[in-house]
């Protein structure tokens, strides 16, 4: 049970890199085509930082996407039923602290 809440713990930064890689590129996207299509006469300089964000966003998220695929091939033996479920109650864990920080930034934001 330890070595697997030890090789999840090893995974969190690189999940980390991926969220960020996919904001950065949702954010990047998002930003280059709202350019385009609101301003009247666009500027390639205003829309190239925007796509080059994306850009990096997506290579960050394919990066570690690929490197927690390797990381888990080269973990050994599946956990048993029992261990899956104690392990999963982690992420679980951070899901929701993750979800009331975001509830209490909007709130303070909101106030």
């Amino acid at each position: 049970m330890k070595e697997q809440v030890r090789s999840e713990a090893k995974q969190i930064p690189w999940m980390l890199v991926k969220v960020v890689g996919g904001l950065m590129a949702v954010i990047g996207f998002g930003g280059a085509v709202a350019v385009l299509t609101r301003r009247p006469d666009p500027s390639w300089g205003g829309v190239l930082g925007w796509v080059l964000a994306g850009v990096i966003g997506l290579v960050l998220f394919l990066a570690a996407s690929r490197s927690l695929t390797a990381r888990k091939e080269a973990d050994s033996p599946e956990p048993t039923g029992k261990d899956r479920a104690r392990t999963s109650a982690l992420s679980w864990t951070v899901l929701l602290v993750l979800a009331a920080l975001f509830v209490v930034i909007i709130l303070i934001l909101a106030a």
